[in-house]
């Protein structure tokens, strides 16, 4: 089933905005040397600055439900004031120590250069070992992407119905044998899925 966009959104309005400003926060202080003392799977966000609501409630979705420590480029105090080649190696840097790779991937975040650069570099480091993948946005159930068909590729993120009704957030991945196998997001994000 696709994601549409404003799927987190409730998260971002449910009064508990701490946790987005705790994301934030941790965002600001991420260091190389600092990642791996952090307590909760670190996930490197992959996302388009104009994709700011969309992306307020993933981060008090993943918070909240998940224990996940976020990167947000655009909060770090390492990144200089002016995008310049110091940003891809800090953008590198961090994806390569962060636990996980996760592309918020709406339509204006497809069309970003940065973006998929940033999937470039996460195809290197990440997805051998599965630990990368796309989150689908889009505008509604109908709406298709606008190219980027390599995506296809990747591990994403789904949600489906359990067998109570209930919707629950999956990762799909190509198994050893090639078939599209199913872990939830959870143990997608702890590491825990046998994948």
């Amino acid at each position: 089933m696709k994601l549409v966009r404003g799927r987190f959104n409730a998260y971002s309005r449910i009064g508990d905005s701490n946790i987005v400003n705790e994301s934030y926060t941790r965002t600001r202080y991420f260091s190389s040397d600092g990642i791996r003392s952090a307590s909760g799977t670190t996930v490197f966000i992959s996302h388009k600055h104009s994709d700011l609501e969309d992306l307020k409630g993933l981060l008090n979705f993943l918070k909240r439900d998940y224990n996940v420590v976020p990167y947000i480029d655009s909060m770090d105090k390492k990144q200089p004031k002016e995008t310049c080649g110091e940003t891809a190696v800090r953008i590198k840097e961090v994806i390569s120590t962060c636990d996980r790779f996760l592309f918020l991937a709406t339509n204006k975040a497809l069309a970003s250069m940065w973006c998929n650069w940033e999937v470039g570099i996460a195809d290197k480091q990440k997805f051998p070992a599965n630990n990368m993948a796309i989150l689908p946005m889009v505008d509604s159930l109908t709406s298709l992407y606008d190219g980027n068909e390599y995506l296809e590729i990747y591990p994403y993120v789904d949600e489906i119905e359990n067998s109570y009704g209930q919707k629950m957030l999956t990762v799909v991945y190509k198994g050893f044998d090639g078939k599209p196998k199913r872990i939830t997001l959870k143990e997608w994000l702890s590491g825990s899925g046998n994948y």
